[in-house]
Formats: C-alpha cells, structure tokens, sequence
C-alpha cells in the first residue's frame, strides 16, 4: 500500500507541470510499471512468521506448512498457505484445539479460507481470518470435526459480504436460522449437501444472486412454498437423495434461468404433468434412481432446450412411456432410459427430436421394437439396446441411422440377422452382438459395414460364417469380407469349424481374432499366415488335434527374402493353443520341434505359439504330457490296418521317415510273408523297421516276400531261431538284433553279408549257444572286428560258457606239436646265420658303417661322434682375416683355450708348418680338425685365402653329412647379394653365431665338440708363421699385425690349386 501511495503521489506532481508534458508522460509510464511491479510482488509475497509460536516448511505442493504451536509432537493446527489463493486450517484430532493460535500469521490476502474438522469459532469467520491477517475471501468452507446442529447463527457470517462461494456440506446441520445469510447477499454458490435441514422459507432471500445452489442428501421431505421464489439467477438446483413428496409447478415458478435440475433418488413414483413448464431454459434433468410407477404425458412440454434427460435404474416397474414423452425436443442430444423395466415402447417416442445422438436402453424387458421408433433420429452416433429380450430387429429399423458408429444388441434373444438389417450403417465401427441365440446370419448382413473395427458375435449358435460363391486361390471367404478395417473380431463360444480366407489376406488391421471354445479340429501353417501384424489369435477350448507346420521353415526363408529381417518381429501371430486335445503323433512332429526351439529360428518370426500347460490328449504313452517335453523322434502315425500284416501294426516314423512293423510279442511262428509296400507307403517312407522280438521263430525262409528289401532294421531277439540265412536280407542292413535266440553257427556268406553292409551300426548276438571250434573262427574273427557295432559284446559266450572276448583263434583251431617245433627250429637257425654274418661284415668295415650310420642319422646310439673323430688333433680350425687378428688373438682364443672346457685350436701363425705349400696346409688344418671356425667378417669377405678355407670345410661337412663348420659373424656385412653363391646359400639356410650376442660363448661353446675327456693341449709354437715368395711358410717373429693369408696378387687360382689337392 505504501508503494502505491508512493506512485499516486508522484504522478500527482508532475501531471501538475503542464509545461514538461514530455517528462509527464515518460514520468507516468515509469511509475505506472514500479507501481503496479511492487503491487504484486508485495501481494504475491509470504513469509514465515517469526513472531508466531509456528513451525512454518514449504510443502510439496509448493504451499507453506505451518505447524502450530512450535512443541514437538504437541501440534494442534496444521496450516497450509498457498499465497494469493487459499490458507486451509486443519484441526488435528484428539487435541485441545486452541484457534487463537491463527493470532499474528499475517497471512495476506488469500481467494479461500478453509476451516477442516475444528470447532464451530465462537467469534465470526470474518474476525478469525483478521486475526490470520486475512483482509478478505471469496470463498469460505467449513466442515467441523463434530454435528453443528442448530449451533450455526448470522453472527458467524457477520462482515462476509465479499464472500461469493460458500460450503457448509457435511456438516450435520439440523435447523438454521432464516437471517443466516442476510450478511452474505453477493453468494451465487451455495453448497449445503450432506445435512439433515429443515429450510425455513425466507432461507434465500438474502441471496438473489444464487446461480448454484446445493442440497442433495439433507432428508428433506417438505419444501415450503415460494422457497426458491426470489432466486431467478438460479442455473443449478440439486435435490437428489432427500425425500420429497409436494413438487409441483409453483415450487419452480420464479427459476427462469435454472439449466440443470437434479431430482435423483427422492422416491418418486409419479410427477405432475406441468411440473416443468415454467423451465423453459432446462438444458440437464435427472431423475433416476426414483420409483416411477408411471409418467404422465406431456410432462417435458415446457422443456424445450433440454438436452440430456435421465430417467434409469428406476426402483419400480414402470413397464411403458406414455405416448410421444421425448418427442419434439429439438435440442435433446442424449437419452439415458436403462435400467426401468420398460416392456413395450411407444413409437412416437422420440419422434421430432432430431439432435439426439446418444440413446441408451439396456436393460429392460423389451422383446420388440418400433420399426419406426428412430425415424427421425437420423443424428443418432450410440444406440444401447443391450440386455433385453429383444428376439427381431425390424429390417427398417435403423434405415435412417447413417451416422450411427456404436450399436450394443449383446444379451437379447436374437436367432438370425437379417439381409437388410444393417444396411443402412454406413459408418457403423463397434458392433456388439454377443450373448444372443443367432444361428444364421445372412450373406450380405455385413455388406454395407464397410468401416466396422469391432464386431463381437460371442456366445452365440454360429457353425457357418460361409459366404457362397466367394472361393479364391486362398480358399473360402466369409460373411464378413466386407469388413476389411476389422480390428477385433471376437467369436468364441461358437460352433465354427473353418477358418476364412478373407481373415488372412483382406482385414489388414486385424489385431484380436478370438475363435475359443469352438470346434476347429486342425490347423496349418498356412492357416496362419496373415497380412495383418502383431495379430493375436485364440483357439484355446477348441477340438485341435493336429497342427502342422511341415512348411513353416520354407515359408519363413521366403519371408526373409522378400521382406527386411528387422520387420520379421512385427509380423509373428501368437496363437492361444490351450485346452485342446492335441494328439502327439507324426503330424505334430514340427509342433514339437519348434516349441523345443529346433526349427529354423525365422520361424519364430511368423508364428508364436503361447502353449503354456499345453499337454498331449494321445496317444496314451503321451496323455497329460507336456508337449514341448516330448522327443520328437519318437512320434509316429498309425497305418490301417489293412496296410499292415496280419497281426501286427504298422506306424510312420516322422522323424527318418521310417514304416515301423510292430510283430513283437505276437506269439508268431513266420516271419510276414510280406512288408506294407502300397503306393501312400512308398510315397511317404524311405525305409522299413520290422520288429519280431518275443515269437516262436525258428529261422528265416531262403526267400522273403515283396517289401522286404525295404528294411534296414530286424530285431528278432527273444525268439526260437537255431539257423539264419542273413544273406536274404537287404544289403542296406543298419540294425539286426539276433540276441536270446538258439544260435550255434552262422554260416560264411551270412558273415560275408555283414561284412559288406556298410551302414551296420547295432548288431546284437550275445545270450545265443554259439559253436566254439575251429569251424566258428570266422565268426571269431568277424566279432573282434566289429566289437564297435557289437552291442553287449562283452556278453557273447560260447555254448560252454567260454566269453568271446577271451577266446583267440588258436583256442578255436590248435596246431599241432611236431609242426610247431619244425618251423621254430626253422626260424632259430636263419636267425643266427644272419647274425653271424652281420657281426662278420661289422668288423670289417666297422669304420665305413659307423660313418655311414652317423652321416644319415640312423643309429645314433651305436654311432659315436668320438669315435668317428678319434683321430682328428684339433677340435677347431679358426678361418679368419689377417686384418681381424686383434679379435682372435685377444678375445676368441683366449676364451676357447682358456675357458672351461679348453679346447685345442688350429691357427695359422702358430700350427702351419713353415715353407708348406699354403693350399696343402688349409686341406690339412680342416681334415685335421674337428670344427671349423668362419670369423666372417668384410675383411673376411675380402681375403681370397678366407673363401678358401670356408669351401674347403664346407665340402668336407657336405662330404661327411655333419655340421662341422661354426660361422662367427663379426662386424656388419652390408649388402650380401655380393657374397659368393656358396658362402650366401651357406648363411640363409644355416644359423651364426654372432659377436656382441649376451649368450654369444654358451651358444659358441654349444656348437663345438664335446668329447668326454678334453685333449690334451700342444704347446703354442712360439714363432708365428709368414709367407714367402715360393708360397711356402717361413718362420717369423711373432706379430698379430701380420698377414695370415697370402695376399691374392702372389697366387693365379688358389681355388683352382685347392680343388686339384682335394681331388
């Protein structure tokens, strides 16, 4: 307020100087903006008291909490404050509720006060919001914690002449006093609800603005007359849940502006005729809930503008309408009449109300209907008829009802739909014809329903949905192909035995096909495949015992092939399969496989099958088991018994396509003249399985009859068999069981036979007396051979009771005495002439064939490196350059003569002999010794006499076919494509030992020989050796700076003479 006195004053002031006008307007401009800026935020403001004795939060909601007093635990008010909007004070149970305790909140301007389960104040309302610092509210609310009765005076409502809404609703008031509102003259809306009043007549007449006034459920039986005689802004009266017993026309008189009357649940039973006439503007009555035993006619006349009228759950039969009650109410938009035990309606009925578009009559007793009752009603969009006893539709009945998209006829007594019937309902999309008796429905009932979403035919006595003269490629369509934006189709608890083309390939929108409880008694894959996506089909309680998907995985590559994998998922169907009689045989062989997860997995993306606590009907190994537990190699199919022989049964084996001849147990003395070989047979198998366990066979004829040649499985265990012909049987034998017979031999070609059978995997001869001599070797011979195939092999006896596991050939067949001394006389001499003569020629030439054994690798335990070296004086040769003679001298000699072990080498300047022919002396040094030492190096590659020496120790190790040259790389090399052709084919396929390498003397020392007692070591000679002009060594002073190669101006082809001493 300071604020805005503020600005008052200073607009005041310069409006006074007219000769500044400018500065005026831009002066009153700014100060309006911080005027009315600091208005708001001073009203919009609210801060926790510290003066109160409160505990003030904010809450959840965004308001403040304020609990009061401060104690913990001892709160009596519990207050919340949404600034500028409402303060609601709370009085907590059981407590001393003490409202002064409002005194000094300051609370501000609020639009509602709220008072919840607190005493009545005894100050007024108005002072107990003051003390809050509330000025003022539009709304008040009371609803104390305890029966106001009488307690309620004009002094509560004192000073309240701002208040617009007011609320004393479940307060348990009895009695008020006529003057209760003579301060609150600005209401219009009043809430009394939920009392027990009685209503003095002046009550409203302080309040002539009242445009809502609320007295539902106050038990009033009586309304004075003239009561609501002032109150001609009234637009709603509520007087539901009372009693009331004197309405007439005068008690509404004065309500020219009333728009919604609600006389619900008052007991009525009848109404005068003019009680609405003076309600000219009644747009909403509701009357339901009464006891209507009649009405009278004319009664809703004067109603002109009404739109809504409810008249249902009428506690009493009213049986009929008189004549013409809803017509000619042009505004009328909805009608609600259910529920009122209504058993004939009279045609005019709503004849002239023209805007009706929602009418609802279910559950009455009606068992006809008008033709002509909706004539008029051409707007009409919902029509309820359900629950009635409704047995014909006329066929015009809904001829003008084009607009209409929701029709409800569930739980009538229909029995057909006629041709023409729907004809009209262009735009008719949820259609509910469930709970009826229809058995026949016409081929062209659905023609006209072209946009239908939801059509609901449970329940009924449909066995045909056929439409004649409507097959196509995909088979038969329905009555319903018409409706192609079908969503829902519900026909459970039918009896439908088919499924219909047009499902699949024409309702593309198609999300629920409900067909449980019918009586499909089988199902294909085909049968599943439709356009629509995401589509659920129940065909639970039906009678399906077979479902075949042997072309689910064909179907499904093509679908990937003609559609993105991503969208696969989209389009899988789920199928409800539970509570049929599934019969687990051949046919449901892919059914198994696919729900054990063994298909294709792009199956999965057409179908889905919820198969949960889906068991198996038969056969009755199977009855009650879970399908998805069953093995489907195991699942046949039963032949007639016109296919099969005499006295046994025949199946067909899904999984290897395999004809089963079941003649077990049947006390049979023959095998069957014949196998089953009729064409269907032969179309569908690809072998026979006969089993003749447990008979009275005794052998097999030469000949077997037609379809014999078919069979790569006999089990004839457990018979009377003492010969079989094997040989009879098909050379395609897999499985023959001959075990618990009386068996003793089995002839040659019969074993011939088996051996030839390539596919033989399961032979079973064990528990048979069977001829151990030397006749049955050949049977010995063949068991150990096919021990693997042999089931029990291990069990095979003899009729002695000797194990075939145990027995050899010579137990069978025993040589005799005098031969088998002959040829072991035999054998002993040949053996020692050879030995003889092998040590002969051994000491000959023990040299030569220890070399040759050595050089080859054979033997080498007998062969001796020491041995063959024996008499070499070196253990090593050192080939080097003269320029790298610092090295040699320095680093590897010492290291080798030196280091542990020692070894003796062979070095130019120390071991040639002086003025020898230097060639001679290289052939000499390699021959000499052990190993040869290449220090390759570019000095190395450079010297003559160095590649010398390296062919000469390469042609002797080549020579002997051992490794006795060790190549020491010393120093980079460079490019090697300038080496010579031998050195370089030396270095790429053998190893070095390179100088600088941290194992460099364990891998030297590695490749040198290891004898086990070390040579004795020659004393140095102290002269180093030179060459003369003759190329002959000479003796000279010891320098390691000297050439220890000739130079290669002295000689023409050292390579040449070398080659010449070598040869």
């Amino acid at each position: 307020m300071i604020s805005l006195l503020l600005y008052l004053l200073i607009f005041k002031t310069m409006a006074m100087n007219r000769k500044r006008r400018k500065t005026v307007r831009l002066g009153m401009r700014i100060c309006l903006i911080v005027g009315l800026l600091t208005i708001v935020v001073c009203d919009g403001e609210f801060e926790c008291p510290s003066k109160a004795d409160c505990t003030c939060s904010r809450g959840i909601n965004g308001d403040y909490e304020l609990l009061c007093p401060r104690a913990l635990g001892h709160a009596t008010l519990q207050i919340n404050v949404q600034p500028m909007k409402y303060m609601t004070v709370q009085c907590m149970p059981q407590n001393n509720n003490d409202l002064s305790l409002l005194s000094g909140l300051q609370i501000g301007s609020v639009k509602a006060f709220v008072l919840r389960l607190c005493p009545l104040p005894t100050m007024p309302f108005k002072d107990l919001m003051s003390t809050a610092g509330i000025p003022n509210v539009k709304t008040l609310q009371v609803q104390s914690h305890s029966n106001l009765g009488n307690s309620l005076t004009r002094a509560h409502l004192a000073g309240l002449s701002e208040v617009t809404q007011l609320n004393f609703a479940s307060n348990l008031l009895t009695e008020i006093p006529e003057d209760l509102f003579q301060d609150t003259t600005n209401l219009t809306w009043l809430d009394m609800k939920n009392n027990n009043l009685r209503l003095p007549k002046g009550i409203f007449r302080p309040v002539p603005k009242l445009e809502v006034l609320e007295l539902g459920s106050n038990n009033l039986t009586y309304l004075e007359p003239g009561i609501f005689r002032n109150l001609t802004k009234l637009r709603l009266l509520n007087l539901w849940g009372n009693r009331l017993q004197n309405l007439s026309r005068s008690l509404f008189t004065d309500l020219n502006n009333l728009e919604n009357l609600d006389l619900n649940n008052n007991g009525l039973t009848t109404l005068p005729p003019d009680l609405f006439a003076d309600l000219s503007k009644l747009r909403n009555l509701n009357l339901n809930g009464n006891e209507f035993i009649s009405l009278p006619q004319g009664l809703f006349l004067g109603t002109i503008n009404l739109e809504k009228i409810q008249i249902h759950n009428n506690r009493r039969t009213l049986r009929a309408f008189p004549p013409a009650l809803l017509s000619n109410l042009t505004h009328l938009r909805e009608a609600y009449l259910n529920d009122c035990n209504l058993t004939n309606l009279p045609e005019d009925l709503l004849w002239g109300s023209v805007l009706l578009i929602n009418l609802t009559l279910q559950k009455n007793i009606l068992a006809t209907l008008p033709p002509y009752l909706l004539k008029d009603n051409t707007d009409l969009q919902k029509i309820n008829l359900g629950y009635n006893k409704i047995t014909e539709i006329p066929e015009v009945f809904f001829s003008n009802q084009e607009k209409l998209t929701t029709l409800d006829l569930r739980h009538n007594q229909l029995t057909n739909i006629s041709k023409n019937v729907f004809s009209s309902l262009r735009r008719l999309e949820y259609l509910f014809l469930q709970d009826n008796d229809i058995e026949y429905i016409a081929r062209e009932a659905f023609q006209a329903t072209t946009e239908l979403k939801v059509l609901d035919l449970s329940r009924n006595k449909i066995a045909v949905l056929y439409a004649e003269y409507t097959d196509t490629d995909f088979g038969r369509h329905s009555i319903l192909q018409s409706a192609t934006k079908l969503e829902t189709l519900l026909l459970s608890d039918n009896y439908i035995s088919e499924l219909y083309a047009d499902w699949q390939v024409s309702m593309t929108s198609l999300q629920i096909l409900d067909l449980s409880y019918n009586q499909i008694s089988s199902l294909t894959i085909e049968d599943l495949q439709f356009l629509s996506t995401r589509l659920t089909m129940d065909l639970s309680y039906n009678n399906i015992s077979v479902v075949t998907l042997d072309n689910a995985e064909t179907l499904a590559r093509h679908k990937f092939v003609s559609a993105p994998t991503n969208r696969q998922e989209n389009e899988s169907v789920r199928v409800i399969l539970k509570g049929n009689p599934l019969e687990c045989d051949c046919k449901a062989y892919y059914l198994v496989k696919f729900l054990r997860g063994e298909l294709d997995p792009r199956v999965e993306y057409i179908v889905d099958f919820d198969v949960t606590n889906f068991t198996c009907s038969g056969p009755p190994e199977f009855a009650g088991r879970i399908v998805r537990a069953i093995d489907p190699r195991v699942l046949t199919c039963k032949l007639r018994e016109r296919d099969c022989p005499k006295g046994c049964s025949c199946s067909f084996r899904r999984s290897n396509l395999a004809l089963v001849v079941d003649c077990s147990f049947r006390n049979l003395t023959a095998v069957p003249l014949s196998m089953p070989a009729s064409e269907i047979v032969l179309d569908v198998t690809n072998h026979t399985e006969l089993d003749l366990t447990g008979n009275r066979i005794t052998s097999l004829p030469n000949e077997l009859g037609k379809g014999y040649g078919r069979v790569t499985e006999l089990k004839i265990g457990h018979n009377n068999l003492t010969k079989i012909n094997i040989s009879v049987l098909s050379p395609n034998l897999e499985v023959l069981m001959l075990e618990n017979n009386n068996l003793s031999v089995i002839d040659n070609g019969s074993l011939k036979m088996l051996e030839n059978a390539k596919g033989l995997r399961l032979l079973t001869l064990h528990k048979n007396p069977w001829k151990c001599d030397c006749s049955s070797k050949d049977l010995l011979l063949f068991i150990h051979r096919k021990y693997k195939e042999i089931i029990s092999f291990d069990n095979i006896t003899c009729a002695s009771g000797a194990y075939f596991s145990n027995i050899t050939k010579t137990d069978l067949c025993p040589t005799p005495l005098g031969i088998n001394i002959g040829i072991a006389l035999s054998l002993l001499a040949l053996l020692g002439f050879i030995i003889c003569l092998i040590l002969v020629l051994y000491y000959k030439y023990q040299r030569e064939i220890k070399v040759w054994l050595y050089a080859r690798g054979f033997c080498l335990w007998f062969v001796k490196e020491e041995e063959l070296d024996k008499d070499k004086v070196y253990d090593a040769f050192v080939s080097y350059s003269h320029q790298d003679e610092r090295f040699i001298v320095d680093e590897l000699v010492p290291g080798l003569e030196n280091g542990s072990p020692s070894y003796k080498l062979c070095l130019h300047y120390r071991d040639w002999i002086v003025g020898d022919f230097i060639p001679n002396q290289i052939t000499r040094s390699v021959e000499d010794s052990r190993r040869t030492i290449v220090v390759l190096s570019p000095n190395f590659i450079e010297s003559v006499w160095g590649r010398m020496e390296f062919r000469a120790a390469h042609m002797k190790a080549l020579s002997e076919g051992r490794a006795r040259l060790i190549v020491i790389l010393y120093g980079e090399l460079g490019n090697t494509d300038q080496l010579e052709p031998e050195l370089k084919a030396y270095l790429s396929m053998n190893t070095y030992v390179k100088w600088g390498d941290p194992w460099f003397w364990e891998k030297l020392r590695y490749a040198m020989p290891h004898p086990p007692n070390q040579t004795k070591s020659i004393p140095l000679i102290s002269q180093a050796l030179k060459l003369n002009g003759t190329e002959k060594l000479v003796n000279s002073a010891v320098d390691v700076n000297s050439i220890t190669t000739p130079p290669t101006n002295i000689i023409v082809d050292p390579l040449k003479n070398l080659s010449s001493k070598l040869s």
